[in-house]
């Protein structure tokens, strides 16, 4: 796999996991496959070496523009990726990729001026996407703001700004109700829709709007649940990850901060504007910060502390209140909060980066953690190469679950081998006398032979001393015999007188 890191320093790295795993030890420990993968350090290397550490300048997001094929042999191939930073700058990069087990060579292509969204806030950036059919970025902020931006005959240029909050409504005033919440950054959540060419931005207090891009028409809002039925207070709303589903890209799932994950029917026809499924209270018990579909069934979600948890969107309901099955698939490993996680397009690898500093690799089909890098920085975004199939050995101190059912040890209908007991010193002399005989056919006769009159010897004098032993045993015995009949003829000569 070829992946590529931003972190909140400003660092681009570029990582082939492969390349820093360990050699396959034969003599090591098979280890469970539940076992934690070692930490490396190997298989990276920075895009831009003169790059400086500035919080300013911290990477955002990143999307791939243009993806070139790096499995054709003896070919290169060219990948450009945009790159969204802190003080509201985009970079255009372009990746040459000679060998796909080698790092590929980078130059910086474009570089816009600071604060693309032409306002005198500042606003931190939140997202950025790229639209293939009009060849076009769009970036937003935490004020709503959409900045969309020309790609075509090598430039980068803002042509339109639009505004999610203030799409159909007179003024430039975002917040609904007057007040110390009005113009702030309240926006937290921001997703693309490329197919359809839409943005999504949600926030603090704030429901989801869907914006076209190409006319800046606000096309749907979400509706938050009903209020309570006891106390009649309104629901809490605060989106903090957003992604459009499926390839149609129909329907829209939104995590939030009070630990809750909702679906929308975004269609044109549809009929409701509230969540048609959602997660119940209690399932999840921390604030979730990143999402990403891994199956058209199942989607992975990340939270505050580090979970990384399998959602089955088939078990969702429509009641809050229900009853939560706690039942659910854990990628075990990070230590932080997770800030954003990826699905390779080919494989079945999931990547998740946060504020641990680690890069991880998940294979979608076990959980089973396969690479974890160390890189220094707390990291916020990941992209990962969808042409690149560089998948070298594992690492041998791991067993899967396959490597299991295929050894014979582990086969509990197997019966069991019974030996028959081998004294130790019959089998030293069985295999020294084997060894001697096949050595030479003379010596072997002669060393026999001696050792067979030895043996002769020995068991003579061991017969000879037995005897001498039994026959001073036999003269002690009638000794004794003689002794007791004087006795008993001395008894009896006394009775008679």
């Amino acid at each position: 796999m070829r992946l590529i890191t931003g972190d909140e320093c400003g660092l681009l790295k570029e990582v082939i996991p492969e390349l820093g795993r360990k050699k396959k030890d034969p003599n090591a420990l098979i280890q469970p496959h539940s076992a934690m993968i070692d930490v490396t350090k190997g298989g990276v290397s920075r895009v831009d070496s003169k790059e400086t550490q500035k919080r300013d300048r911290g990477v955002v997001d990143m999307v791939w523009i243009h993806e070139g094929d790096d499995c054709i042999k003896d070919e290169s191939s060219c990948s450009t990726f945009g790159v969204l930073r802190n003080n509201g700058s985009v970079d255009l990069w372009t990746a040459d990729i000679e060998d796909k087990i080698s790092f590929a060579k980078h130059s910086l292509k474009i570089s816009t001026p600071d604060n693309i969204f032409g306002t005198d806030t500042r606003p931190r950036p939140l997202g950025l996407g790229f639209f293939n059919q009009e060849n076009r970025l769009c970036a937003g902020d935490m004020l709503g703001n959409i900045a969309v931006l020309d790609c075509t005959k090598n430039k980068c240029e803002v042509v339109q700004t639009y505004n999610s909050y203030t799409a159909n409504k007179g003024g430039n005033t975002i917040s609904y109700t007057p007040g110390k919440m009005e113009n702030v950054q309240l926006a937290t959540a921001l997703a693309f829709d490329t197919t359809r060419a839409r943005a999504a931005v949600g926030g603090r207090e704030r429901e989801v709007c869907i914006t076209d891009i190409s006319t800046g028409k606000l096309v749907f809002k979400t509706k938050n649940m009903p209020p309570d039925p006891q106390t009649l207070l309104q629901q809490p709303c605060w989106p903090t990850a957003i992604q459009f589903l499926n390839k149609e890209s129909n329907v829209m799932a939104v995590d939030t901060a009070y630990k809750q994950v909702r679906l929308y029917d975004v269609r044109e026809s549809s009929k409701t504007r509230r969540p048609t499924t959602l997660t119940p209270e209690g399932l999840l018990e921390y604030r979730v910060t990143s999402l990403c579909q891994i199956d058209e069934n199942e989607i992975v979600v990340g939270d505050a502390s580090g979970d990384i948890l399998t959602i089955d969107l088939r078990r969702l309901g429509r009641n809050a209140k229900a009853s939560a099955n706690r039942d659910l698939a854990r990628y075990a490993g990070p230590a932080g909060s997770v800030r954003q996680l990826k699905k390779h397009p080919t494989l079945p690898r999931l990547t998740a980066v946060g504020l641990d500093r680690m890069l991880r690799v998940y294979d979608t089909n076990t959980r089973k953690q396969l690479d974890c890098v160390y890189l220094k920085q707390r990291l916020n975004c990941v992209l990962c190469h969808q042409n690149n199939h560089c998948e070298l050995s594992d690492d041998a101190s791991v067993v899967s679950e396959e490597d299991y059912d295929k050894m014979d040890d582990f086969d509990i209908d197997q019966d069991d081998v019974v030996e028959d007991y081998k004294d130790s010193d019959d089998s030293d002399n069985d295999d020294g006398a084997e060894s001697e005989g096949e050595a030479s056919d003379g010596s072997a006769s002669g060393s026999e032979e001696g050792e067979n009159s030895a043996s002769n010897e020995s068991d003579s004098d061991d017969e000879s001393l037995d005897e001498d032993n039994s026959e001073e045993e036999m003269s002690d015995d009638s000794d004794d015999e003689s002794e007791d009949e004087e006795e008993i003829q001395t008894s009896k000569r006394r009775r008679h007188k």
